[in-house]
């Protein structure tokens, strides 16, 4: 009788969690051995054992005044009332184990907690480094880190812990890039090691994490970047009109005083004095178009793009350039507007300065989400090794201004083809630059209103 009794719990023990359980588990991470071993197995299968035991044992017990069938029922009922009870019981007692020993041994509970982790962050780097502290804890190891690769090259740590000695690296790579490493300090002692596919797993999610850090990383420097620029330009144009302008139209103003008081006592010494001030007020109106074209080249209000172009490649002298457009150019964004502009106006200086070309081609295409700028020549291409300088160099940040990229590169048989893509969709806030029409209309506005 107990032996029937005994094992219908049994089976019932085994048959509950394979009823209950319809997903494969992941295999554990690696061999436990000596006392780990010895441990988890008690907890795991040695108590639950013993309340099988005792239950039915207790059973039987309160059974004992009544016949052989009612104490057979009683033994067979707390033993299957006790195999119902193992199951949970021994899965509290596994994960306990895992704790103890080996901390998280479930790499998809252990992801989905990372990713719980991230989601309530405030902000990327909040977000990685609790994620940091979040592997630390669940693995049960004295320390681990994120090194993030930066814009400049240097890395960038987010730690937790201390690494200790050849700490596990896994590599971040985010759509085939890389962007940093993860570290994981080895556990203490020699109980256990930590599984390489549940460091995978965590490196995926935690290259997600990086890679945002990055980019905000990135934001707040290019943010940083047109902060400092648009003060620079602001103390440069005080400059120039404090220092320059101003200065010169005090001056015009005495000038004139001067003339005025002149006129009434000799008149003969006011020719002189007139064409002075001529001469002043031309060297003035001078200063004001370098200083109105340093900040918006006046060729696109006065002729538009197309035009401003055109008027570019007849200034080029030796040199004869074909200016190709595809698309309508004349509605684009003002910051792509004047990107353009100066990439080929650089460029076209270039072919003139350096390529000793006989034709160039400039050629502006226009697709719906960018604007692709190609200046070519005939000439005697790219230095070897080619050496950045001022122009080039010049192109390309005003290709990135707008979110953009250049390339420059030498074409077979000779000659040097210079690429930019300026996307539209960066300056969609900006109005649209329709042309000189409307600019000319504005000038003659503001001048009638100065009248």
């Amino acid at each position: 009788m107990w032996v029937a009794v005994a094992l219908a719990g049994l089976i019932t023990a085994a048959l509950v969690p394979a009823c209950r359980s319809h997903a494969p588990r992941p295999d554990p991470p690696g061999p436990r051995r000596g006392l780990g071993l010895l441990i988890a197995g008690t907890l795991e299968y040695g108590l639950p054992a013993v309340l099988l035991g005792a239950v039915c044992l207790g059973s039987a017990a309160l059974a004992g005044g009544q016949g052989p069938p009612v104490r057979d029922a009683a033994a067979a009922a707390g033993a299957f009332t006790a195999g119902v009870l193992c199951h949970p019981l021994r899965a509290r007692l596994r994960r306990a184990a895992d704790r103890m020993l080996r901390a998280e041994r479930n790499p998809y509970r252990l992801a989905d907690r990372l990713s719980r982790t991230v989601q309530r962050a405030r902000g990327p780097v909040e977000a990685l480094d609790g994620a940091v502290a979040l592997i630390r804890r669940t693995l049960h190891v004295p320390g681990a880190s994120v090194e993030i690769i930066g814009a400049t090259g240097e890395p960038t740590v987010h730690r937790d812990g201390e690494l200790g000695d050849r700490p596990y690296e896994v590599p971040l790579t985010w759509q085939g890039e890389p962007v940093g490493r993860m570290l994981v300090a080895r556990p203490a002692g020699r109980l256990r090691r930590l599984d390489a596919r549940l460091l995978g797993i965590l490196a995926v999610h935690m290259a997600d994490v990086a890679h945002g850090v990055r980019l905000a990383a990135d934001l707040q420097r290019s943010r940083e970047r047109i902060v400092a620029a648009r003060e620079e330009e602001r103390r440069r144009l005080r400059r120039e009109l404090h220092d320059g302008l101003g200065p010169t139209l005090a001056s015009l103003a005495m000038s004139v005083d001067v003339a005025r008081l002149t006129i009434a006592r000799t008149p003969a010494r006011v020719e002189p004095l007139l064409c002075e001030l001529r001469r002043r007020l031309d060297a003035a109106i001078g200063d004001i178009r370098d200083l109105v074209e340093g900040l918006r080249p006046p060729a696109l209000d006065d002729l538009g793009l197309e035009g401003a172009l055109r008027a570019l490649a007849d200034r080029c002298g030796p040199v004869a350039v074909q200016v190709d457009l595809r698309g309508e150019v004349a509605d684009l964004p003002a910051a792509v507007e004047v990107a353009a502009y100066r990439i080929v106006q650089e460029a076209l200086a270039n072919v003139v300065r350096h390529s000793r070309a006989a034709a160039a081609w400039v050629c502006l295409s226009r697709t719906p989400d960018a604007l692709q700028v190609t200046v070519s020549d005939s000439g005697s291409g790219l230095p070897e090794p080619l050496q950045v300088g001022g122009g080039l160099r010049s192109m390309r940040e005003r290709a990135a201004e707008v979110g953009g990229d250049l390339t420059v590169a030498s074409r077979r048989g000779g000659g040097t083809t210079v690429r930019a893509r300026l996307p539209l969709a960066v300056a969609s806030e900006d109005p649209p630059s329709s042309g000189p029409f409307r600019h000319r209309e504005e000038r003659r506005r503001g001048e009638v209103s100065m009248a």
